[in-house]
């Protein structure tokens, strides 16, 4: 890691898919990762789980959430809404509603430490 400043300009062809309908961009620093989720509308049920070595926060950028946070409930959250996720908290269940400009729902997810399997990418 280096000890200047970096800028990552938006660029759709940086996004890589994960999975069928699930395009991310990683950035890893010093102490933590952040994922930029494009996922189409109608993507998932993502799996329902938490991460043994990471908090989480997630901010829907655009379009909405519809998921499970800790419980059966299911939460729908829309743009400007954030979720925190602390290490083990089971999460997901996702489903995703795209937002009418894009068909696509836009997250940003913020774990702290690094996630090891995002480091790379």
């Amino acid at each position: 890691m280096t000890n200047e400043g970096q800028i990552w300009r938006f660029e759709d062809s940086a996004f890589r898919e994960s999975s069928s309908g699930m395009r991310r961009r990683i950035f890893t620093g010093e102490n933590l990762s952040m994922a930029f989720w494009r996922i189409k509308e109608g993507a998932g049920p993502t799996p329902y789980g938490g991460h043994p070595d990471n908090e989480q926060f997630g901010l829907i950028i655009a379009g909405q959430l519809d998921f499970r946070i800790g419980s059966d409930e299911r939460v729908r959250l829309g743009p400007g809404d954030v979720y925190h996720a602390p290490r083990n908290l089971a999460h997901g269940d996702s489903r995703f509603i795209g937002d009418p400009a894009h068909g696509e729902v836009w997250i940003l997810d913020i774990f702290s430490p690094v996630r090891e399997e995002y480091r790379n990418g």
